[in-house]
Parts: structure tokens; sequence; C-alpha cells
């Protein structure tokens, strides 16, 4: 059980690693392999949930408990990243379909 649990923080902070140097440049590349490490890692806590007892499990709660924590963070902060410059974009969009009507009225 501790091996898996070890493998299980590694995995965890390896995914951690990969949101810290996600960039809209290496999205595309960074973002399935955090997506898959995080699936690892469930996959391998699945199956400590059905070998051990949830009592034998509390005993790792606190070292596994850090670095979900930190990628959950650091999931919402791209979110909200994402959501103001897809907000930002919206507008500019916005105000350039309402430059382009003045451009035909006065023409």
């Amino acid at each position: 059980m501790e091996e898996k649990i070890n493998i299980i923080e590694a995995a965890l902070n390896k995914v951690l690693k990969f949101l810290e140097m996600l960039s809209d440049e290496n999205f595309e590349l960074v973002f399935p392999k955090a997506k898959s490490g995080m699936e690892f890692a469930n996959k391998l806590k699945t199956e400590l949930t059905q070998q051990f007892s949830s009592t034998e499990l509390t005993q790792y709660e606190e070292r596994l408990l850090q670095p979900a924590k930190l990628i959950k963070n650091k999931y919402d902060d791209i979110v909200t990243l994402k959501k103001i410059k897809l907000a930002a974009l919206a507008d500019e969009l916005s105000y350039l379909q309402n430059q382009k009507k003045i451009a035909n009225y006065y023409r």
C-alpha cells in the first residue's frame, strides 16, 4: 500500500508541475499529459479503495490531500484566466462589429 501511495503522490506532483508550466503556446502538448496523470492517479486510488478499508487509508490522506488541493486550485485558476481572456475577446469582437456598422452607416 505504501508503494502505491508514493506512486500516487508522485503522479499528483507531476500533474501539478505540468499545470504550472501550462501556457497558451503549449496547451495542446502539456494539458493531455496533466489529464493522463490525473487519470492514472485516480485509477490507483480506486484500486486502493477496493483493496483496503477507509480507516487504513486515512493515515495517508494528509499526504495526498495537499497536492490534490493545489491541483484543484491550479485548475480553477486556469479556468478563471481563460474566462477572463474569452470575455476580453468577446468585448473586442463586439467593439469591432460596432465599428463596422458605424463605417457602413457613414457610407
